[in-house]
């Protein structure tokens, strides 16, 4: 246990000066209370006598002093150290909070450039030519029918310039609709995924649900609100399946796995009101133990595996 005879602040500058003033003022006062305190004890007559139990008396009531400096600081340490978890759990929502904020500007800009997607013009008409391209002096001399080409291939150039954009905006419309399918698709697959994990463990339609609108919120703008409208009772499983469930999940999509701890400690908070958001984004990936929901990182293709097990018949 280390005790701090003499606390001289170890600030620099001025700050430095005023603290070792202080601390001389209280020796200074110890010292004059202690002789004062002798001298009534015995007797103001006696100085050589008072001189030299003042020292004693000094000594007691300044380790008086410093115990009890150290006895607070030690109380302090020991308060701060017991509820370090709830103080650390109150930063991280308030970091949390903030990043929720964050995510929902990033979810209302991708909404907006959503509603408002580019469509190339189809109706482009070329601007006639207002006057005849000047011709140069080496150009007098070309033969009629050269420059009879050139104008004709300059129409025919201008004529095919509408069908192509047309032909563009065509091919960009069915290259937009094969990429939309195949991302709902593969959504759709996903809370498939989702629903037979969570199935065979008692929750409630309401929670099954619930469980799946946090996950398309996820995977659709990698964004996480925390609007539980019910809240997600604790069963059977463990925190660590509700981290592979999680790392599963961002896995398909890279979603990073500071934004994957917030979405298990909002969604899943029965299970992880007394754990750190920093112990959860290290822990995600778990590999060694026995688990309801194990690490598979390719839950897509063995989505049709899983419904057999769980429902004891393979889809098609």
């Amino acid at each position: 246990m280390e005790i701090d005879i003499f606390p001289i602040p170890s600030a620099k500058g001025v700050y430095r000066y005023i603290g070792t003033s202080f601390l001389g003022l209280i020796i200074i006062t110890y010292i004059v209370g202690a002789y004062k305190i002798a001298q009534q004890l015995i007797g103001e007559d006696k100085e050589l006598l008072c001189f030299l139990v003042t020292i004693p008396i000094f000594i007691g009531g300044y380790a008086v002093f410093v115990l009890s400096l150290h006895g607070i600081k030690q109380c302090l340490y020991a308060y701060f150290k017991s509820n370090r978890k709830e103080l650390n759990n109150r930063v991280d929502q308030e970091n949390m909070d903030a990043c929720i904020i964050k995510h929902l500007e990033d979810i209302q800009k991708k909404l907006e450039t959503k509603l408002a997607i580019e469509t190339p013009q189809c109706d482009v008409v070329p601007q006639p030519i207002q006057q005849k391209p000047q011709i140069s002096e080496m150009a007098n001399d070309l033969k009629p029918q050269i420059m009879s080409e050139l104008e004709e291939t300059l129409k025919n150039a201008q004529r095919d310039l509408a069908p192509f954009i047309q032909q563009l905006h065509i091919d960009r419309t069915q290259m937009a609709e094969a990429k939309e399918k195949q991302e709902k698709d593969k959504l759709d697959k996903i809370l498939r995924y989702t629903c037979l994990v969570f199935l065979p463990h008692g929750f409630s339609d309401e929670e099954l649900f619930q469980i799946e609108e946090a996950v398309k919120l996820l995977v659709q703008y990698n964004g996480i609100v925390n609007c539980v409208s019910v809240k997600i009772e604790k069963k059977k499983l463990k925190q660590t399946d509700l981290k592979n469930f999680a790392w599963n999940i961002g896995h398909q999509y890279n979603i990073d796995n500071e934004v994957l701890a917030m979405f298990v400690v909002n969604l899943f908070h029965s299970w992880f009101k007394n754990t750190e958001k920093g112990t959860i984004q290290k822990t995600l990936h778990n590999t060694t133990g026995t688990y309801s929901i194990k690490i598979d990182e390719n839950i897509i293709e063995h989505l049709p595996q899983l419904e057999e097990k769980m429902l004891g018949k393979n889809r098609k």
